[in-house]
Formats: structure tokens, sequence, C-alpha cells
């Protein structure tokens, strides 16, 4: 069972990866969340769900105070569904 922490360090690595070779816009997204799971990762927990929504709530946050585009948060919210969907 992965726990918090590797959830973290699997989904970073992952986006990391991601942002090789991306063009601009995906580099944008890539780097956004790469942000928002730098804060999850570093508050308390224990498990994947715990971290998952940690992320969640940081972008939620953000995206109420962050000018960023309808489209712009809507690529951000698949990008992090489909890592989410595809670490577990």
């Amino acid at each position: 069972m992965t726990s918090y922490q590797q959830q973290a360090d699997n989904l970073y690595s992952h986006l990391i990866d991601m942002e090789k070779g991306a063009d601009p816009e995906k580099l944008f997204l890539c780097s956004y969340l790469l942000g928002h799971i730098s804060l999850a990762s570093a508050e308390e927990g224990e498990t994947t769900e715990q971290f998952d929504q940690q992320v969640e709530h940081s972008l939620d946050q953000a995206f109420k105070v962050d000018k960023l585009s309808e489209q712009d948060i809507c690529d951000i919210r698949l990008l992090w569904k489909n890592l989410a969907e595809t670490s577990t």
C-alpha cells in the first residue's frame, strides 16, 4: 500500500518526467500542479487518500484567488484527475 509521502514522491516524479519536452501549455499545467503537490507533501498524512484530498483542497483554495482562465482550471483539474487515477 502506498503511503502519503510515497504518493507525493511518485506524483512529483511523474510530473517532472512529463515536463521534459512538453509544449508551453503542458509545461504550465505541470508546473502549477508541482507547486500544489509540494505544498501537500509538507503536510501531515498517512494515506494516499489523505494526500489526494490535501491536493484537492490546495487547488480549490488557489482557484478562488488565482486569476486563471476557466480553460486553465479545467485543464489543471483534468491533469490532476488523470495523475491521481493512474498513481493508485
